[in-house]
């Protein structure tokens, strides 16, 4: 007699507020790779009165802790020539997280690399899901929507496409959730 035995897995899921993952973030002092969810202004909708217009809802499956971006550039690049420029406007609270010069606000500091799948879950106007369309239709967008530029990959250039990353620096207080080292997070 053949019998099979299922196993399955629930992802724990704790709620947290925004103090909380701060203090989980910084404890992290080795490489580290976390799913992510957020919100943020879409750089490519219109503002008005200070104030982007379209939002959008954004899950990356793995985002790099503790990366350094020079010694990242120089790993991927095969030099040590690169030296990256001084944060503008933002300060390094540890190796996981920057603080806003203005509103002492902290970001995560974080790597994508081109491979990672990143997805945009919705977009949002004054709070209601629209889509892309709505958006195109209610003049939502400037031109960099329909006429986008050509992206210079990391390290001003010395990255090869193949090679390239980016950095995510999106405020706490924007993240919906994170799955960190086994374990789910809604931030409330």
């Amino acid at each position: 007699m053949n019998t099979t035995t299922t196993t399955t897995t629930t992802t724990e899921i704790k709620r947290i507020s925004v103090k909380e993952l701060a203090n989980l973030l910084t404890n992290i002092t080795k490489s580290t790779f976390c799913s992510l969810t957020y919100i943020v202004d879409d750089n490519r909708s219109k503002q008005v009165k200070g104030k982007k217009q379209v939002q959008k809802m954004v899950f990356c499956k793995s985002v790099a802790l503790n990366h350094n971006y020079q010694n990242k550039v120089n790993n991927l690049n095969g030099t040590t020539d690169f030296i990256a420029q001084p944060l503008k406007g933002k300060f390094r609270v540890c190796s996981t997280l920057l603080g806003n010069e203005k509103t002492n606000e902290l970001m995560i500091d974080g790597k994508i690399l081109n491979t990672a799948k990143t997805e945009i879950l919705g977009y949002f106007h004054n709070g209601n899901e629209i889509t892309e369309s709505e958006a195109i239709a209610m003049e939502l967008w400037t031109n960099s929507y329909f006429n986008p530029t050509e992206k210079i990959t990391m390290g001003r250039g010395s990255v090869s496409i193949e090679d390239d990353f980016y950095i995510i620096n999106t405020y706490l207080k924007s993240i919906v959730s994170i799955k960190l080292e086994g374990t789910f997070y809604e931030i409330v």
